[in-house]
């Protein structure tokens, strides 16, 4: 009990600190509370401390040290009873992990922290795409992993699985009308076929993700983005030498800056 309301009482003064901007006295307090949680075995409160840690660690920079303080959050909640606190912690900095091991340049490594961070939360990458007694069913959570795993696939050169995941992504996109996942799941196809440099392919996914600009809630808030993808659609229209087909995307490009430019101007 007193190592308890000990722990607590640290961490609360560690993350009053942190939000002050005082990150020496809140690593200090952070530190001390994780080292009274884990001795008292109050591992939810160990949990918290080590995650905070993390946090402090990765904004400064420092990924090895927040490599380690988010494994070993997860750890802490792991033991703890479950709740939907110390689920959702671990889940957290599972998915921590997997973003400071992708900064790291180790992709693979943060591919198997997303696939335990899926598991965790109770994801199944595969449930875009299936199908139960005929209804269809996909969670904004299934989208989020599945596409951690898609972008950590791809970073670590795993085409194929990588190309997997970005299909189921994208058909649960299209079950729930998400418009900027669509758009995602295409350029991130795109990317993957100019990496084999598989043009047709990569052509094909530009332009749906070109077409679906338009539908999304405010397009011009998105013109640069469009933008880019017409030129990026351009450039691969004429490495297959389509050169109408070229002229069209690079003129549509050319326009659209036109208009945001004096959109922009304006509103100055």
């Amino acid at each position: 009990m007193f190592a308890a309301a000990s722990a607590t009482r640290r961490l609360k003064r560690g993350l009053a600190a942190r939000d002050s901007g005082d990150t020496a006295a809140a690593r200090e307090a952070l530190e001390a509370a994780l080292r009274t949680a884990r001795l008292g075995e109050v591992w939810l409160v160990a949990g918290d401390a080590a995650a905070s840690l993390g946090d402090l660690a990765r904004d400064t920079g420092d990924l090895p040290g927040a490599e380690h303080h988010y494994r070993l959050a997860a750890t802490q909640y792991r033991r703890a009873p479950r709740s939907a606190r110390s689920v959702g912690g671990r889940v957290r900095c599972l998915e921590n992990l997997g973003d400071v091991l992708l900064l790291a340049g180790r992709p693979w490594d943060a591919y198997r922290e997303f696939q335990e961070g899926a598991t965790a939360a109770g994801v199944d990458p595969s449930r875009p795409t299936s199908t139960g007694a005929g209804v269809e069913f996909v969670s904004r959570e299934d989208l989020r992993w599945t596409s951690h795993l898609a972008t950590a696939a791809q970073a670590a050169g795993r085409r194929r699985l990588a190309n997997d995941h970005y299909d189921k992504v994208l058909a649960g996109c299209e079950l729930r009308g998400d418009v900027a996942g669509q758009i995602l799941c295409w350029r991130g196809l795109a990317s993957l076929s100019e990496d084999m440099m598989a043009w047709n392919d990569a052509a094909h996914a530009l332009y749906n993700a070109s077409n679906l600009y338009p539908a999304l809630p405010a397009p011009e808030a998105h013109t640069r983005e469009w933008v880019q993808c017409l030129r990026d659609l351009g450039a691969v229209y004429k490495t297959l030498g389509r050169r109408d087909e070229q002229v069209r995307a690079f003129k549509l490009a050319v326009r659209l800056e036109h208009v945001d430019s004096s959109a922009r101007q304006r509103e100055q």
